[in-house]
């Protein structure tokens, strides 16, 4: 093959991928509004936790007396 057939395969292939890319984002984004799919709601969360203080840290190893024998 010669460069411009490489060239010409290259650019061809990049348009087919970027334009089928684009129609499937497209279809996506319709079918979504179409079923109503794009208004969600944030579930609120009631646990009894505080979380507006700072992150405590967790005890990951157990640090204690040695056990010598």
């Amino acid at each position: 093959m010669s460069k411009r057939q490489k060239c010409l395969a290259a650019v061809s292939l990049f348009l087919v991928l970027f334009s089928s890319g684009w129609y499937a984002h497209e279809y996506n984004e319709r079918q979504i509004h179409l079923k109503g799919l794009d208004t969600y709601q944030i579930q609120q969360l009631d646990d009894g936790i505080d979380r507006t203080g700072p992150f405590k840290p967790r005890e990951y190893i157990r640090i204690g007396p040695r056990n010598r024998r």
